[in-house]
């Protein structure tokens, strides 16, 4: 598994245009692995992060990319501009229960809501729309994905909200892109890896659900 980092110049009208649809960043993403079949398709996870004044997409993936396009399209292709890919195996290998470490995820939080007319066994899937109801999405998911961030020594903060609307096809596609920071406990070691390898919630192909952690915190 790789993880790879490319630099995109906010200024340029392109970028400007592919940071308001998630659509246009992820079939840029996609073009970076023109070799990789259907299953290599759906491993893959991205996020714009914005640190500013600069801003960056962050790829997880089983192959590694090729990011050409993407400074042409968004970087800075004069400047003969590179960009980092790290092997991300031996990083998650060493991860361990009790680790404690900072993390950053973008995230979809969303429930799922009932219909009176109980048609659908699903429910409709609705955006969280608060601070406090996305707060809590964040903590419900922790439990489940084999780490906490509800304990003393450990946090959990919104670092902002996006309301997203933009095309798919002919559909019209609306959600709410939030960005978390903290700092998490290991409970389940094989369970936060698998969550870290496969991603949190819903909207992956629109740059969500990709977590991160630093290294260990003595």
């Amino acid at each position: 598994m790789y993880l790879s980092r490319v630099e995109i110049n906010p200024r340029r009208r392109g970028t400007m245009k592919a940071l308001e649809s998630p659509e246009v960043v992820h079939a840029a993403v996609m073009a970076s692995f023109p070799a990789m079949d259907k299953e290599g398709n759906e491993r893959v996870l991205w996020r714009i992060d914005r640190l500013e004044p600069s801003a960056y997409i962050l790829v997880q993936s089983q192959i590694k990319p090729d990011f050409t396009h993407i400074v042409e399209q968004f970087g800075w292709p004069e400047s003969n501009q590179h960009w980092d890919t790290l092997e991300y195996d031996h990083f998650l290998s060493n991860i361990k229960d009790g680790d404690v470490r900072r993390f950053r995820i973008r995230a979809n939080p969303t429930r799922s809501v009932m219909q009176k007319d109980g048609k659908s066994a699903r429910g409709k899937v609705c955006q969280h729309i608060t601070a406090e109801q996305q707060l809590g999405w964040m903590i419900e998911k922790s439990e489940k994905c084999g780490f906490a961030v509800n304990s003393p020594g450990l946090s959990v903060k919104i670092i902002s909200r996006e309301d997203l609307k933009f095309r798919h096809k002919n559909n019209s596609i609306s959600l709410t892109a939030v960005v978390y920071e903290g700092i998490l406990k290991v409970e389940d070691a094989k369970k936060f890896v698998s969550t870290v390898e496969t991603g949190v919630g819903r909207a992956k192909a629109y740059g969500c659900g990709m977590i991160t952690v630093s290294r260990a915190i003595e």
